[in-house]
């Protein structure tokens, strides 16, 4: 009885009410927040770039003062200390979001190779290309080991030096054996 006196006190004074706006807030900002980290890019027409006022972080800013609102109003502080409270926290966590999400976007390769890059380049291969068929090649590109699918005139064993002479799609390539120089013919 002493509960449900206490729930209608509150409904009355508003606690009750601001308390469910504020969960509200924070429900509809998490939901944004993991739809723009999972479909990234759907939201392109509403971004304002990567800047503080990018979606994830708007998103993470009203998620957290929503969330921290809300806990403040359900321990019993009042609307507006709760909300304070909840803006502060929003705005570190809305910091934090920026922060982070800079530093992914900066740790993203920026040693991607296009298929210009590749022609040229030397490896191995891995797993023996029969004629007319796929096998794979390895080389060594930025100082990472890139695998790739391969294709050649004529077959070439596992572990034979080849040189990428045409890009068939992004993940294949077109590849002949590098020869030795001892087997290359003299120039005059």
């Amino acid at each position: 009885m002493d509960g449900i006196m206490n729930w209608i006190e509150r409904l009355l004074d508003g606690s009750l009410f601001a308390g469910g706006i504020f969960l509200v807030i924070g429900i509809v900002g998490g939901v944004l927040l993991l739809i723009s980290l999972l479909l990234d890019g759907i939201f392109d027409a509403f971004d304002f770039g990567d800047g503080p006022l990018s979606l994830t972080t708007i998103a993470a800013f009203t998620s957290i003062f929503g969330f921290t609102a809300f806990a403040g109003v359900g321990a019993g502080m009042d609307t507006p200390v709760a909300s304070i409270m909840g803006a502060a926290a929003g705005l570190l966590g809305g910091a934090a979001a920026w922060w982070l999400t800079r530093l992914i976007r900066g740790a993203e390769s920026s040693t991607a190779l296009s298929g210009e890059d590749l022609i040229g380049s030397v490896g191995s291969v891995v797993l023996a290309i029969p004629a007319g068929g796929l096998g794979e090649v390895a080389i060594t590109r930025h100082g990472e080991r890139v695998s790739l699918s391969a294709t050649a005139d004529a077959p070439i064993a596992r572990g034979t030096a080849i040189r990428v002479v045409q890009t068939v799609t992004s993940t294949s390539v077109r590849v002949e054996p590098v020869l030795p120089e001892s087997a290359l013919p003299e120039t005059p």
